[in-house]
């Protein structure tokens, strides 16, 4: 168990060590970081070349200037032999010898090289040796004894008269160099200017990272405004392509996670309009269905009365079936369900049926109903059951708005590669700015009275989805006060599947 004086430094440290932690996981100072690891490894690496190159290189140079000093010794011994030879005419005894390789020495450690100069006879003896003269002043100028460079030598002959010629190596070592003031001189050069490289990438860092990490925060600021409800916000450009493309990808996300917030709203108020109407719909046949059923309990009606209040209840229980029908095939719709009986058949047979279907109908209405179709067969593949109910849509719509005295006609038409059923009527018209809305599921326009009272908004939807399952459109056209024009077109191939197969055929 630890004690707690060695746990309360660690409570203490542990906010300073998260700090650190999280200061490390920021990009801009990874990235500031990695610039300036680049520059320390820039500095690294330029120390180790000077180490390795530098001093072999004063090495060689020292070497060079102690053989050029060599060759220039012997030469000064030549002349200073000339000039015996020429007063005394001769060089014959060793210490006149001695004499000359002496001052050829000094001339040597004192004027071409600071150097121990030493020379030796065949024998071996040491015959002439010379030291730098003023070796303060060698010191004062940052010259020192190179101990890495080792002694060179030379065999050299000084002759003595005619052709009698006496052997002498040549030995110069110690040279005074600069050697280690210059080589720490460029050190501390590079560490100067190395450290002053590392804090400029170190700021030039920083400064890139924050161009870089500012708009990166911007987007991250939006997109947490945007998760709490400002559908409004949009990334600014930053000016840095990745990231304005990285923008421009979260504006169209939020543009589009806009509109369909807007549509699931714009639904939700339209389900919701849409179940008061039903709920109104289907108070109003149950009440009366109560009403009936309860009169008739009592026994207070008379046999006249009781067979119109069957008549009555059957139409409200219709009226039931015919909401329930409508329910049930938009859920299956939504659902993806709702299967199709495709078929062969000839097109004008649900067309006649729907207007037989109605002509009772448009009669009470006053409204005249008609339609007009080919003398011949239009052949497709259609499902009968749901075109029927399509076209029970859309003329039951037209005869709704259309006033006492109009017409409804229903027309039919083929091409080469399309069928086109068209209802007409000569009815109140649609608004433009409904026009776009009009196939909506719930949608009931702004019409009042009876027509609008009757519907539910499902019909269009449903009919539309039915045109949709058939591989087909259908638009409208209307003006107001004039009427309304429904157009459907139909491919000759019939459903989806045999459009696509049809397509894929042609392209081949």
């Amino acid at each position: 168990m630890r004690s707690p004086r060695t746990e309360a430094p660690d409570a203490e440290t542990q906010p300073a060590r998260r700090h650190l932690g999280s200061a490390l996981r920021r990009l801009d100072v990874r990235l500031a970081f990695a610039i300036a690891s680049v520059a320390l490894v820039g500095l690294l690496v330029s120390g180790m070349a000077i180490s390795q190159i530098l001093p072999g290189f004063f090495e060689e140079q020292t070497r060079d200037r102690l053989r050029s000093a060599i060759a220039s010794t012997k030469l000064v011994i030549e002349v200073l032999a000339d000039f015996e030879r020429r007063n005394s005419g001769i060089l014959e005894t060793p210490e006149l010898r001695d004499f000359v390789l002496q001052r050829a020495a000094d001339v040597t450690a004192e004027s071409l090289i600071p150097a121990t100069v030493e020379m030796y006879n065949v024998e071996g003896q040491r015959v002439a040796h010379a030291e730098p003269p003023d070796t303060d002043a060698l010191l004062a100028q940052g010259l020192r004894p190179d101990p890495q460079v080792g002694p060179v030598r030379d065999e050299f002959g000084l002759r003595i008269t005619g052709d009698e010629v006496i052997p002498y190596t040549l030995v110069i070592r110690d040279a005074w160099t600069s050697r280690e003031r210059t080589v720490g001189q460029v050190r501390g050069a590079l560490l100067g200017t190395g450290a002053a490289a590392l804090v400029v990438s170190l700021v030039v860092g920083l400064l890139v990272a924050r161009r870089l990490t500012v708009p990166i925060s911007r987007l991250r600021g939006a997109a947490s405004r945007l998760g709490q409800g400002e559908l409004s916000v949009r990334a600014a450009p930053s000016g840095i392509e990745e990231i304005d493309e990285l923008a421009a990808q979260f504006n169209l996300m939020a543009d589009r996670l806009s509109d369909s917030l807007r549509m699931l709203a714009a639904d939700r108020d339209r389900l919701r309009e849409f179940v008061a109407d039903v709920s109104h719909e289907l108070r109003t046949p149950i009440a009366a269905l109560r009403m009936y059923t309860d009169l008739q309990r009592d026994g207070q009606v008379d046999e006249p009365t009781r067979n119109e209040f069957l008549d009555r209840s059957t139409e409200q229980l219709a009226r039931l079936e015919w909401l329930s029908t409508n329910l049930l095939d938009l859920s299956r719709i939504e659902a993806g369900i709702l299967p199709l009986d495709m078929r062969d058949g000839d097109l004008r047979d649900p067309v006649r049926a729907t207007v037989e279907a109605h002509a009772g109908e448009a009669d009470a209405r006053g409204v005249a109903l008609t339609s007009a179709v080919p003398a011949r067969p239009v052949m497709l593949r259609f499902d009968r059951e749901r075109m029927v109910q399509l076209l029970n849509n859309l003329v039951g719509n037209a005869l709704k708005f259309t006033q006492r005295g109009g017409t409804v006609s229903v027309r039919l038409s083929e091409a080469a590669d399309e069928v086109t059923m068209e209802v007409v009527d000569t009815g109140a018209g649609i608004p433009p700015e409904e026009l776009p809305r009009i196939f909506e599921r719930f949608y009931r326009g702004t019409n009042t009275g009876e027509a609008r009272a009757s519907g539910s908004g499902l019909g269009l939807a449903i009919s539309r989805s039915i045109v949709e399952m058939h591989g087909g459109t259908i638009e409208v056209r209307s003006v107001v006060g004039e009427g309304s024009i429904f157009r459907v077109g139909l491919p000759r191939a019939g459903g989806p599947a045999s459009a696509v197969r049809e397509t894929a055929a042609q392209r081949q």
